[in-house]
C-alpha cells in the first residue's frame, strides 16, 4: 500500500484522535507560534494534515501546508483553511524553487511515518534546498520509541465521536528489526445503532536516534543546529526527553 493510500484510509481515524478524543496539546501549540514570531516571512509546513497547526504557523506572511492524503486535505476546516495554501505532494519531491522558503518545518514525527530511510534522506534534502540562504528548518522527531517493546492486543479507548457513533480503538504493538521500526496494528471499530464495522490500519513510525538525525541534517548542508528536548525549550536528553526538537541553519 502506497503512502498516500495509507494516509487516506487513516485520516478518519487520525483528526477523530486529534479533535475529540485527546485534548488539544497547548504547549505545543505555542512552541509553534512562538517560532513564528521569532522567524517571520513565508513558512512551509511538511505534512501539514487537515490543518492541526494551520493557526498556529499562520503569520503576516503566507504559509505552505504540503500534503500527500487527499483525505487529510479535504478534512480542513474552513478557518484553518483561510489561513493557508494547501498543496498536494510529497515531501521527497517539492514543487517549489530552490529557496523558496526562510522558515520550513516538519512538525509531529512527521519524518518517522515515512519507513524508508532513502525517501527520509530525500526529504531533508528537499527541506534543505527549498529553505532560504540564511533560513531555518525545524525538524521534530521521538528518539524515545526506539525504546518501545512489543506489547499484547489492548483497547486504548472507547469514545463518542460527533454524529453519535462510538469510536473503540484496540492496538497491538510489533517491534521491526529490519527496517528498525515500530509497527501499530490499529482495528478502529465504529458502533452506531445501525451496525458496527471494524478497520485494520498498519503503520509503521521508523527508529531514529538523536545522532542519526544531527547527521542527516549536517550532511544535508544544515548547520548551526540547536537542539530541545520539549516545547518548553529544555536541554534534550536521551534518556528524559519525550522528543527532540531541533532547528538547523542554512548558510547565506
Amino acid at each position: 500500500m502506497s503512502t498516500r493510500d495509507l494516509w487516506n484510509r487513516y485520516a478518519r481515524y487520525f483528526n477523530a484522535e486529534e479533535n475529540v478524543v485527546f485534548p488539544a496539546d497547548q504547549p505545543e501549540l505555542d512552541f509553534y507560534k512562538q517560532i513564528r514570531k521569532d522567524y517571520t516571512g513565508a513558512c512551509l509546513e511538511i505534512g501539514a494534515g487537515s490543518g492541526r497547526l494551520a493557526g498556529s504557523l499562520n503569520r503576516e506572511s503566507v504559509t505552505i501546508a504540503l500534503e500527500p492524503s487527499d483525505s487529510m486535505l479535504a478534512g480542513w476546516t474552513v478557518s484553518d483553511a483561510g489561513f493557508v495554501v494547501r498543496v498536494q505532494a510529497f515531501g521527497e519531491s517539492m514543487p517549489f524553487r530552490t529557496g523558496s522558503f526562510p522558515v520550513v518545518c516538519f512538525p509531529y514525527n512527521g519524518l518517522q511515518c515515512v519507513p524508508e530511510e532513502e525517501k527520509r534522506v530525500g526529504i531533508i534534502k528537499e527541506a534543505f534546498r527549498v529553505t532560504a540562504p540564511g533560513g531555518v528548518f525545524l525538524l521534530e522527531v521521538s528518539p524515545i520509541f526506539a525504546r518501545r517493546g512489543p506489547e499484547p492486543l489492548t483497547e486504548r479507548y472507547s469514545v463518542n465521536i460527533p454524529g453519535g457513533a462510538r469510536l473503540v480503538l484496540k492496538e497491538k504493538v510489533e517491534r521491526r528489526r529490519n527496517p528498525d521500526s515500530i509497527r501499530y496494528h490499529m482495528f478502529y471499530t465504529t458502533v452506531d445503532r445501525h451496525c458496527e464495522t471494524t478497520e485494520q490500519i498498519t503503520l509503521d513510525l521508523a527508529v531514529t536516534s538523536r545522532d542519526e538525525i544531527v547527521t542527516l541534517l549536517m550532511e544535508s548542508g544544515f548547520c548551526d543546529i540547536v537542539q530541545w528536548g520539549n516545547y518548553d525549550r529544555s536541554t534534550y536528553d536521551d534518556e528524559l526527553s519525550p522528543r527532540l526538537l531541533v532547528l538547523a541553519a542554512k548558510g547565506i
